[in-house]
């Protein structure tokens, strides 16, 4: 029996020190959806966060109910990954890119058109404000600007790029970028297609952009594993965010400018604090990649799309937060309160239980105070 003890101390002993970090599980997780039977890919809520959509590997989108985290409908049109979905700002119409198509769907998953043109994959779309056009990018050297109501393209960019995978419209300055797989970013005006700039920061193939709703910034993500924001103003880097340990698929600007969230390679959601470049809170949960992600338009929750099959759904709690924001100044008001003091030996059991319903009724109010303030 003695030759045995050493190895079951050792088998102990690893299984005590050993983190399997993709195997943590979050508490702002609300739930883990896996109604697709192959790698997601692509998520994206409705401008009212009545429902949201999900594109995969297995070729369909499903339509969530999202008060029910059910699925409404699955639809299967397109022939290959799904890889970009995206609402126009009615809500009225969503889009789908996947295959060499672009698709146009209403709301409730009826099929409209689609627009045909690139020779390979379409990997991001954008939408200008009114969704009367959009900008497509694929595995193409070139990316494309569509009439939508013709069902035609308006232009290609001819940048002879080895390929054009991201793509985005500024609905707030009418601007276009794209980004390369030589990691350089180019931004065009849309009145007459016009190279205005080129940003040369990243180090390999860019994977998504995004521009803040106030047209102010451009963010980027790359296979380089950084994120970069772009100050449009003065045509500089803004901030370099690096906190991700492999490629950043993904990036989305909230609905108040205020955060960007991301997703990466590494299996983590991050949301930053765009003025400050410094990261809030990292959301772990998925044990593979996350491809693709989205915040809603109330800035409460995030959805991520990940190729363990499966769909996070995040809530975004008012604790993070604060922490991040206000954590010096709400735990004093918490303490000055006297209301989270431990039991005194004067009190009684009712008087003390009568304290502890007041002090979370307090710490709630003090809460709403501050998110208050963040939300102006």
């Amino acid at each position: 029996m003695r030759n045995f003890k050493p190895v079951i101390l050792l088998i102990f002993l690893f299984n005590l020190f050993t983190v399997d970090l993709f195997a943590q599980k979050d508490n702002t997780l609300l739930t883990s959806l896996k109604k697709h039977s192959d790698q997601v890919h692509s998520v994206s809520f409705s401008p009212d966060g009545n429902q949201f959509i999900s594109g995969s590997k297995d070729e369909s989108i499903i339509i969530w109910d999202f008060a029910l985290l059910e699925p409404i409908t699955q639809l299967k049109r397109h022939y290959a990954t799904i890889y970009e979905l995206e609402y126009s700002n009615d809500g009225k119409y969503f889009f789908s890119g996947g295959d060499k198509t672009i698709n146009v769907w209403n709301t409730d998953g009826t099929y409209v058109k689609s627009l045909s043109g690139h020779s390979t994959s379409v990997w991001s779309v954008g939408l200008s404000r009114n969704a009367d056009y959009l900008v497509s990018g694929s595995f193409d050297n070139n990316f494309r600007l569509w009439d939508i109501a013709e069902g035609k393209t308006l232009h290609v960019f001819e940048n002879n790029k080895k390929s054009v995978l991201a793509v985005a419209f500024s609905e707030a300055n009418n601007l276009i970028a794209c980004g390369s797989q030589d990691g350089s970013i180019e931004i065009y005006t849309f009145d007459n297609f016009e190279l205005i700039h080129t940003f040369s920061g990243h180090g390999s193939n860019i994977y998504s952009l995004d521009f803040s709703n106030d047209g102010k910034y451009l963010a980027s993500s790359s296979r380089d594993n950084n994120i970069k924001i772009w100050d449009l103003e003065k045509m500089e880097i803004f901030h370099v965010l690096t906190k991700h340990e492999r490629s950043v698929m993904s990036v989305k600007f909230s609905s108040n400018d205020h955060y960007l969230v991301s997703g990466s390679y590494d299996a983590s959601v991050i949301i930053w604090d765009v003025k400050t470049g410094e990261d809030i809170y990292t959301f772990l949960g998925h044990s593979l990649p996350v491809n693709d992600v989205d915040i809603s338009n109330d800035n409460r929750y995030i959805l991520s799309a990940s190729s363990d099959n499966s769909i996070n759904l995040w809530e975004i709690k008012p604790e993070l937060l604060i922490e991040f924001y206000f954590n010096d100044e709400f735990q004093k008001e918490l303490n000055d309160s006297k209301l989270f003091e431990p039991k005194n030996g004067s009190e009684s059991r009712t008087e003390y239980k009568e304290r502890q319903v007041k002090a979370e009724n307090y710490k709630k109010e003090i809460i709403q105070k501050y998110m208050d303030r963040l939300n102006r």
